[in-house]
């Protein structure tokens, strides 16, 4: 990253076009709009192709998505895997029992990193997550849970358009027993 004119961009992942934007329970909000990365990288002019991935309501392995996703990851000559904790995995009211992102994610990044050396993770959730293809990957970009503009925002970014020089204000164990709470 960032993104370079000319390229082609693999966009995998679900959450590119159904983000998670907010959290749950009492941070729950009415939005006046929602755009998604998908979209406004199209209206930046990046030459995108898009595979799902995954579907963001289940943590099963879908063969079909899997293989349409590694396809377009082969094609391209960077990858955006769009990955993170969904509605499901994460919300208000109850603890969670690890700091795990579903499954079938995890294993669709480490999917398309092994064909495609230019793979770049965009993460979305509200809290901590392992990342155990942490090696396998050439950025993360952490957007959080980061309201209805944020697909513009991280598109943004993803192009370079803007530069936020941000840096994580928590610490992200390797894994879960790293954690002092375990």
């Amino acid at each position: 990253l960032p993104l370079k004119k000319g390229q082609k961009v693999a966009v995998i992942g679900e959450m590119a076009k159904a983000p998670r934007f907010q959290g749950a329970g009492s941070s729950v909000i009415n939005p006046t709009q929602i755009d998604n990365a998908f979209d406004a990288l199209v209206t930046l002019g990046v030459d995108v192709v898009y595979a799902q991935g995954y579907d963001k309501k289940k943590d099963d392995r879908n063969e079909a998505m899997c293989a349409e996703a590694i396809a377009a990851a082969k094609s391209a000559d960077v990858a955006l895997v769009f990955a993170g904790l969904t509605e499901e995995f994460e919300g208000e009211g109850y603890d969670r029992k690890n700091i795990c992102m579903p499954s079938s994610h995890n294993a669709l990044i480490s999917e398309i990193a092994k064909v495609n050396p230019n793979t770049a993770v965009v993460l979305a959730g509200g809290s901590v997550v392992e990342m155990p293809w942490v090696n396998e990957v050439k950025a993360i970009l952490n957007s959080g849970l980061s309201g209805q503009a944020s697909g513009t925002a991280t598109a943004r970014i993803l192009a370079g358009v803007v530069n936020p020089s941000g840096k994580t204000s928590e610490t992200y164990p390797v894994a879960f027993t790293d954690n002092p709470t375990y």
